[in-house]
C-alpha cells in the first residue's frame, strides 16, 4: 500500500468545513505556478472534488459523521462510536461495515417500517445504511442554487465560472450538478462504459444518493472498488495526461485518493517522480504568513517509486477559483449541446462515413479545420472578445511553436530581452503580450504571432528590435 509523507507542513482539508475565506491575494510565485500549469495545456482543467466542499456549502457530514448518523439510528442500546474506534482503530471501512451490520439488524427488527419493502428482497444487507445516509444527504440539498449560502455567493460564482472539462468525485451528494448546470452525472461503473471524448460530465465513482445501492461504503464495496480502481484510472488517464487536474476537499491520506493517484503516478510521473499537472488545493484561513506551496510524496511499495504532487495551502478559495476561471473564447457554451455534438461527430466518423451512408465534402471540412472562426459560426457560436484574435497563444503554445520543451524554457528569452533592451514584455499590454482578465482578480497572459517571431530571432542570436 502507498504511504504519504509531507515534504513540508500541509494544512488539513477539514478546514473547509466552516468559515469564510479571506480576500488575501495569492502571492506571485503561487499564482504564477498555478497559471503555468494551466498555460502548459491550454485546455479546461479537470477537478477532483472531495467531501470538504460539500461540508462547506451544504453542511454535509464527513465520513465519520455519516457513520455516526447511521449508528444513532439503531437506538440507545448500541455501543457508542468510540467502541468501534477502539476495536478497529482509524479504519473507517471496518467501522462502517460493523455499523452497517447493526443497521441491518435494526432494519429487520424495530426499524422495519422505516424502509421500503423492496430493500428486504435483495442480497445486499448493507443497503439499509446506504439508504439512511443517502436520505440524509438529499435532505441537505437546496432546492435551487439560489438557496445555497449567501455568504459564499461570490465564491460559488467563481467556482462555477471555472467551467471544468469534467469533474471526478467520490461524493455521494448532487451539489456539483446544482452548481454546474448542464453537466451530466455518470455514476459508478458507468464510468467504465462512458465515452470520454466529450465535455461536461461529473463522474461519481463512489455512487450517488439518487441510487443508494451504488454507494461505496463497506468492506465488500471497497473490495470491489479496489479491484476496479485500475480500470477507473486507465479510463480516466486521458484526463490526467491531457488536462491540468486540481484536487479540492480531499486529504491525500484518503485511501480512495491515494489508490487512484498511485495508479496515475505509475503512468504519468516524470523521471523525478513529479506528477506535474496534478495539484492539491487546501484552504486554511489560519496561515499567519499567508499562502504557501509545498509537496507531498506518495511512496509506492509495489514498485518502490515515489510520486510527488504539489500542494498549495491558500487562505482564499475565491482567489484560486478566479485564477482557474474559464478562459474560453466562446460565450455561453451549453455542456449538454457540446456532448450531443461530440456524440454525433463520433458516430459520423466511426460509423456513417466508413460504411458510406453519408457523402463527405472533404474540401469544406478541411477549410473548417484550419479556420478558427468558420466552425464556431457554423455551430451558432460567437467569439467572446478580440484579444484572442490578436494574441491567440498561451506561453505553452508559444513554446510548442518554437519546438521548446515547456513554457519555462521561454523565461530566459524574455529576461534576455529585458536585460538587453530594457523592456519587460510582461509588464504591460503591447503588440507581443496581453494580460486578459478572467475574474475580479485573476487573468491569463496571451501572446501574439509577433512575439513568436521576436523570440525566434532572439534565440537565433540575430539582431532584433522591440517595437512599440
Amino acid at each position: 500500500m502507498a504511504k504519504l509523507k509531507a515534504v513540508s507542513d500541509i494544512s488539513p482539508p477539514e478546514a473547509l468545513a466552516s468559515g469564510i475565506s479571506s480576500s488575501l491575494d495569492l502571492p506571485g510565485t503561487i499564482g504564477s505556478t498555478l497559471q503555468g500549469i494551466l498555460e502548459e495545456f491550454d485546455v479546461q482543467p479537470v477537478l477532483f472534488i472531495g467531501a470538504g466542499l460539500a461540508r462547506r456549502y451544504i453542511g454535509a457530514p464527513d465520513w465519520e459523521g455519516a457513520l455516526r448518523l447511521a449508528l444513532d439510528k439503531t437506538g440507545a442500546s448500541a455501543q457508542p462510536y468510540s467502541y468501534f474506534v477502539q476495536k478497529y482503530g482509524d479504519d473507517k471501512v471496518k467501522i462502517g461495515t460493523a455499523i452497517a451490520d447493526l443497521v441491518f439488524e435494526y432494519a429487520w427488527g424495530a426499524g422495519k417500517a422505516e424502509f421500503d419493502p423492496m430493500f428486504f428482497e435483495g442480497t445486499d444487507r448493507h443497503i439499509f445504511m446506504k439508504v439512511l445516509i443517502a436520505a440524509h444527504l438529499r435532505k441537505l440539498m437546496p432546492e435551487t442554487d439560489a438557496d445555497l449560502p449567501i455568504e459564499y455567493a461570490d465564491e460559488l460564482a467563481a467556482f462555477r465560472s471555472i467551467r471544468p472539462h469534467a469533474i471526478i468525485t467520490t461524493n455521494y451528494d448532487s451539489l456539483l450538478e446544482l452548481v454546474f448546470k448542464g453537466y451530466e452525472a455518470i455514476v459508478g461503473r458507468g464510468v467504465l462504459r462512458y465515452d470520454l471524448n466529450s465535455f461536461g460530465e461529473i463522474f461519481h465513482i463512489h455512487g450517488i444518493t439518487s441510487d443508494p445501492s451504488s454507494l461505496v461504503l463497506t468492506a465488500p464495496d471497497y473490495s470491489n472498488w479496489h479491484k476496479q480502481s485500475r480500470y477507473f484510472a486507465a479510463k480516466l488517464l486521458t484526463y490526467f495526461v491531457e488536462h491540468p487536474v486540481f484536487i479540492f476537499g480531499y486529504s491525500l491520506g484518503d485511501p480512495n485518493v491515494r489508490t487512484l493517484l498511485q495508479d496515475i503516478g505509475r503512468i504519468v510521473a516524470d523521471e523525478s517522480g513529479l506528477v506535474s499537472n496534478v495539484a492539491q488545493i487546501v484552504w486554511h484561513p489560519e496561515l499567519k504568513a499567508g499562502p504557501t506551496q509545498s509537496e507531498v510524496v506518495i511512496d509506492d511499495e509495489e514498485d518502490g517509486r515515489q510520486y510527488r504532487l504539489r500542494v498549495f495551502n491558500v487562505t482564499s478559495l475565491l482567489e484560486v477559483f478566479e485564477l482557474l476561471a474559464a478562459r474560453h473564447e466562446l460565450k455561453q457554451v451549453n455542456p449538454a449541446l457540446l456532448r450531443t455534438l461530440a456524440a454525433r461527430l463520433m458516430k459520423l466518423t466511426r460509423k456513417d462515413i466508413p460504411v458510406g451512408t453519408v457523402e463527405v465534402d472533404y474540401s469544406t471540412l478541411e477549410k473548417m479545420a484550419h479556420d478558427d472562426e468558420l466552425l464556431p459560426k457554423m455551430l451558432g457560436l460567437t467569439l467572446a472578445d478580440t484579444n484572442n484574435k490578436t494574441h491567440p497563444f498561451t506561453l505553452g503554445q508559444v513554446a510548442d511553436e518554437l519546438e521548446l520543451k515547456g513554457w519555462n524554457a521561454l523565461n530566459p528569452v524574455i529576461k534576455k530581452i529585458s536585460d538587453e533592451k530594457g523592456v519587460d514584455l510582461r509588464a504591460s499590454d503591447n503588440r507581443y503580450h496581453e494580460r486578459i482578465k478572467t475574474g475580479k482578480k485573476s487573468a491569463t497572459r496571451k501572446w501574439s504571432h509577433e512575439a513568436i517571431d521576436l523570440f525566434r530571432t532572439v534565440m537565433g542570436g540575430k539582431p532584433y528590435e522591440v517595437r512599440e
